[in-house]
């Protein structure tokens, strides 16, 4: 196959995996978090932070250097296996010894035994690095969406289960375990790579050079993307958190979701392509285009029906996740797109760049979030709304020469999804004012989203006919 259709055909199974798992997980996330209580949602935030930080140095950043290294053999990757599974053991360790301190700095008792538990996930994660970026190395993205799709719907299925057992927050944590698990399990039965470790790293500085970039980004990724838990957690207490954690989970998973299967196709993509820097760019500019044209109306969509959807789906005692739910997914698009920027950036040998404006991130978003929170959760969730877009620009102004593009032509990719994303969220503000108040509230959210689909597609079919012809295009395929 050409490099396209792999990449249609990777992103094909990816997509198809990935929708018939999230119509499976989101089904039964909404019925865990009846289950479950805002609570036991912020306490499993509490423990994410440091789980997630210590994330961010796991494998040293050496999953990607194999799949963007123009020349890999044997001797590098058992030497880069011993590196990570090294690594991942102290990281482990570290994270058991430090969970008391971080119980006591929450003032949550549970935290110790929490943290604990998932820190073995750690242990378990180091087995699957290498047969990963083997199989992303090679474009065979078909075995790792089946592995995907398994492992995420059978943790799901767990969580489900302990949740309807009354396990509480254990349920969350074992679910989370379980998925880790089985993905490791899946990429050694489709690509197994398990070697005996051993101490050399000779020969390995360009690779742990480039990976040493990837671990900073992450780190940063994680400081500015975590704080907002941090200091919600620190200043507004679980039971606000567990409303806004909630809030931002819900408005943030297709950005995660479709920003991480994209990814998982284009940086690999990319890399093999990265001395052709027009090719790059063209296919750069078309990903983003693809990406706003489903990004504008589903995100703005979720914050123009927030009210409905939570009373509807989650229940009158998450009432007060509305308002945070209405503010974030308005910022969502950027993010999607700057989310997608790395991959690209990193994928032509200048991580240095993501690792710059991540710097830029972690400075002002951090800041906004001690500011915001003085406000409550509406002025955590509106210091994403002020302060994010100053990031996007700044971030554009660095990664876009790097990818051999322009601002103007870049923001008017965006524009036009953006005008008729407007225009659809007035429709359905509309139309949920002309509804009367006794309407159903299955029927009133279907007239509402109705409204804005037939709004959407009607303005792009006028201002964004080429947009429109590309999507088709890429149905067909």
């Amino acid at each position: 196959m050409s490099l396209k259709t792999k990449v249609m055909h990777g992103f094909g199974w990816l997509a198809g995996a990935n929708f018939v798992g999230q119509l499976l997980t989101w089904v039964m996330t909404i019925v865990i978090m009846r289950l479950l209580s805002p609570s036991d949602y912020g306490l499993l935030a509490m423990a994410s932070i440091f789980v997630a930080l210590l994330a961010m140095l796991a494998a040293a950043g050496l999953g990607p250097a194999i799949v963007q290294s123009t020349a890999i053999d044997e001797q590098k990757l058992k030497q880069l296996f011993s590196v990570i599974m090294m690594v991942n053991a102290v990281l482990t360790l570290s994270l058991m010894a430090a969970a008391p301190a971080i119980a006591a700095f929450f003032n949550e008792p549970r935290l110790t035994d929490v943290v604990r538990v998932l820190s073995l996930q750690f242990v378990i994660s180091a087995f699957a690095v290498v047969p990963e970026a083997l199989l992303a190395r090679a474009l065979k993205f078909k075995a790792r969406a089946f592995i995907d799709l398994t492992a995420n719907v059978s943790g799901g299925v767990a969580t489900l289960w302990l949740a309807y057992s009354g396990y509480g927050v254990w349920s969350l944590v074992a679910g989370s375990t379980l998925t880790v698990l089985g993905k490791s399990i899946g990429l050694n039965l489709v690509s197994p790579y398990v070697r005996w470790p051993g101490l050399s790293v000779a020969g390995l500085k360009p690779l742990l050079a480039y990976g040493g970039n990837v671990t900073a980004s992450r780190i940063l990724w994680f400081f500015y993307s975590q704080a907002d838990i941090f200091i919600a957690g620190k200043l507004l207490g679980k039971e606000t958190l567990g409303f806004y954690s909630v809030a931002m989970h819900l408005a943030s998973l297709p950005v995660q979701k479709l920003s991480g299967m994209l990814n998982q196709v284009a940086f690999p993509a990319f890399a093999q392509i990265q001395q052709d820097p027009g090719l790059v760019a063209r296919h750069v500019l078309k990903a983003v285009r693809i990406l706003g044209f489903f990004a504008f109306p589903v995100l703005w969509g979720i914050s123009s029906i927030a009210p409905e959807l939570v009373r509807l789906v989650l229940g009158a005692k998450w009432e007060l996740a509305i308002l945070p739910l209405q503010i974030l997914p308005l910022v969502m698009p950027f993010r999607m797109i700057s989310n997608f920027l790395p991959a690209a950036v990193d994928a032509v040998g200048r991580p240095d760049i993501s690792v710059k404006n991540l710097v830029t991130a972690s400075v002002i978003m951090p800041l906004s979030f001690v500011v915001g929170s003085q406000y409550g959760v509406a002025g955590l969730s509106m210091s994403w709304v002020v302060a994010f877009p100053l990031v996007f620009l700044a971030n554009l102004h660095r990664s876009l020469p790097a990818l051999a593009l322009r601002m103007k032509p870049f923001l008017g990719t965006l524009a036009k999804p953006a005008f008729a994303g407007a225009a659809m969220y007035g429709a359905v503000w509309a139309t949920g004012l002309a509804l009367p108040a006794d309407t159903h509230a299955v029927a009133r959210i279907a007239l509402m989203i109705g409204a804005g689909a037939i709004t959407y597609g009607g303005l792009s079919l006028i201002t964004n006919r080429a947009g429109c012809n590309e999507i088709l295009q890429l149905v067909r395929r």
